[in-house]
């Protein structure tokens, strides 16, 4: 072979082998790439997961929460369940303490809310529903009771109860139960709501009752004839034995009454 041929084998088998190289590297480069996009893809969707706040923990936080608000409020027991969320739900994961907030007043449980508010760079606020049972000691009656029938010790006895089915109030202790006017029937066993209760009669109409009237430090005291029935706390209408003149009156105890200018 002539060294003119030889030198154009060596050339063309240097340029084929270059070529072979670029396309090796291409490939490889191409793979890096798809790599790293990939691994980008993931480093960025891992981002966005702890950038959001978790729905579970936000649900865990609210049953710790509403635990501790009522046993707080003297519960015997608390049990607690936290409505589910909704899992489309996005919230920023706050940079902040979460501001909770129980929205119930009596602290007497039932469905009851909870504002979560985020009052970080990321401001937001949601109410989460849920459904709290607390048990307390209270008054019960010790026997089926009638409309009409006024309280005495002997009606009552106490039992831990879930208060959460009486949403309207009740009467916690025998003390503010005793003397009271039952306007509706009640159960053996069953608590004292206080729209089922009633200051008692002690004034009927006609009877003679005692009128007070004070201006600054002067009090004058005189009869009069109650022309309606009344309970304490009540306004009745009253007439004066002396001038018969007819006054509005307030019931403040059994057969006395102090006038209202």
């Amino acid at each position: 072979m002539r060294i003119g041929q030889i030198m154009k084998f060596r050339s063309f088998y240097k340029i084929f082998f270059l070529r072979s190289l670029s396309f090796k590297l291409k490939d490889v480069a191409k793979n890096i790439g798809s790599a790293g996009l990939l691994m980008l893809t993931l480093i960025q969707s891992a981002n966005a997961q702890a950038s959001i706040e978790n729905i579970e923990q936000l649900r865990t936080k609210v049953a710790q929460f509403l635990t501790v608000e009522y046993e707080n409020s003297n519960a015997s027991k608390v049990e607690v369940k936290v409505n589910n969320l909704d899992t489309r739900l996005r919230l920023t994961k706050c940079d902040q303490d979460l501001s909770l907030i129980l929205k119930d007043p009596a602290k007497n449980g039932g469905n009851v809310n909870v504002e979560v508010a985020c009052k970080g760079t990321s401001s937001w606020t949601i109410l989460v529903p849920s459904l709290a049972k607390v048990y307390r000691l209270v008054a019960t009656a010790s026997r089926n009771m009638q409309r009409g029938e006024v309280i005495s010790e002997s009606d009552l006895t106490t039992e831990v109860i879930d208060v959460s089915n009486y949403r309207m109030g009740f009467a916690l202790t025998p003390d503010a139960l005793v003397g009271k006017e039952l306007k509706s029937a009640i159960n053996k066993g069953e608590a004292f709501r206080n729209s089922a209760l009633d200051s008692p009669l002690v004034i009927r109409r006609g009877d003679t009752v005692s009128m007070e009237s004070t201006v600054g430090e002067i009090s004058v005291k005189t009869n009069g004839t109650a022309i309606s029935d009344g309970r304490i706390g009540q306004q009745i209408r009253v007439k004066n034995l002396q001038s018969a003149r007819v006054i509005n009156a307030k019931v403040v105890a059994s057969g006395r009454v102090q006038s209202i200018f």
